[in-house]
């Protein structure tokens, strides 16, 4: 039965034998325990067959007996493998050399990363990690422990109720959790919600408060939609009205398009440019000579290989700059109205707030004039229409006193 393992360790070759008597070869070798396989004829008077080193030699009397010449084709296994490696001791001890240079890189950090930052600066982070031995270029085996690293650091912002140091690799994670002031309890102030330009009512809705307009009911600005006064005469009491409610307004919306534009396109022409990435730093190794365009777009592809959770800190960086070149085009009338109602769209959502919404649009007037479109359109937009109105309280009247 054949040992693979054993195949490789010891070595083992593939023979061609040339001869008439090729089976009885075979069966001498056999009787004599000596292991083959893969035997097969590859023509009248020539066979082969796979064996171990050690029986090579074993065959030479069968072979003066048959009358078979024998020839070793291909070698495999360690000793053939080890043999190819001392004939080439520079090539392996380039692989070494390499394998240990990759060692001891993964033993630097070579970028620090801050997260977790909101009010607190990630440089005011970067710069507290410097004092304790933290950053770009540190040896890890020198920076310690990272919970003392981790309790250094907060020493340093005070700002911070917790930081965290995680060695990731070549990367260094620095999370900090920030210190959490208690809000203040706001008191509410008396109000009504009044409208803060001309609308129909499309909906309302009250939290706290009176409504006092319904869909449909056409009101002006300043108007109060939900009073913060609530009961009757008698008996009544002020509270902060709360609501949301949405109005449709009309805008106009004038837009003037030139019909003859300069723009950029593409020549396609274009320079690649390959980075050997360092660290922070990148070296250009070609092309050596760089060609110079007026107008360009650059666009960038990198490559860091990372092995399991460790990331290596160089790499492969491609820079692609593609050729611009200015063109005169003329729009059509069609085209200078759809371009005239996107900017005029843009320009009506930017004045009505982020959450307004466009229920109808219709091209008033279009007008072509000394090489230019101008379109006026009208909008019908759904937005936010409420606005806080404190109510002040009215002074007593004074009364009269005799003289």
């Amino acid at each position: 039965m054949r040992n693979v393992i054993k195949e490789w360790y010891e070595g083992h070759i593939t023979v061609t034998i040339r001869g008439k008597r090729f089976e009885r070869l075979i069966n001498l070798a056999v009787r004599e325990n000596i292991l083959m396989w893969n035997i097969k004829r590859l023509g009248p008077e020539l066979g082969q067959c796979e064996m171990m080193i050690a029986d090579f030699y074993r065959l030479r009397p069968f072979l003066k007996e048959t009358g078979c010449r024998v020839h070793v084709t291909s070698r495999q296994g360690l000793p053939f493998l080890l043999l190819r490696m001392r004939m080439r001791s520079g090539f392996v001890a380039g692989i070494f050399i390499f394998l240990l240079g990759l060692y001891m890189l993964s033993t630097f950090v070579w970028q620090v990363e801050v997260q977790g930052t909101h009010n607190i600066s990630p440089y005011q982070v970067t710069q507290a990690a410097e004092k304790v031995g933290l950053r770009a270029g540190a040896w890890k085996l020198k920076m310690g422990d990272p919970q003392e690293l981790q309790r250094r650091i907060l020493g340093y912002i005070p700002e911070a109720s917790w930081v965290g140091v995680e060695l990731n690799g070549t990367k260094a994670i620095i999370q900090v959790v920030e210190k959490v002031d208690p809000e203040k309890i706001v008191a509410h102030e008396p109000k009504h919600v009044v409208a803060k330009k001309k609308a129909v009512i499309h909906s309302i809705f009250a939290e706290t408060g009176k409504t006092m307009v319904k869909a449909n009911q056409y009101v002006d600005k300043d108007q109060i939609l939900i009073s913060g006064i609530i009961g009757n005469e008698e008996h009544h009491s002020i509270v902060a009205a709360r609501g949301q409610v949405t109005g449709e307004v009309w805008y106009r919306s004038d837009v003037t398009v030139p019909l003859i534009q300069n723009q950029l396109l593409y020549t396609g022409e274009k320079q690649k440019q390959h980075f050997l990435i360092f660290g922070s730093s990148a070296v250009r190794l070609w092309p050596f000579e760089i060609k110079s365009y007026k107008h360009a777009r650059k666009t960038e592809k990198r490559f860091q290989a990372a092995f399991f959770d460790y990331q290596l800190p160089f790499g492969w960086k491609t820079e692609i700059d593609r050729e611009l070149e200015p063109k005169v085009i003329r729009m059509s009338d069609r085209d200078a109205l759809e371009v005239a109602k996107h900017f005029a769209k843009a320009d009506i959502l930017k004045r009505a707030g982020e959450d307004a919404k466009i229920k109808e649009e219709k091209v008033l007037h279009v007008k072509q004039e000394n090489g230019k479109v101008y379109v006026s359109i009208y909008f019908s937009v759904i937005e936010n229409i409420a606005m806080d109105q404190p109510i002040v309280a009215t002074p007593p009247a004074l009364e009269d006193t005799p003289n």
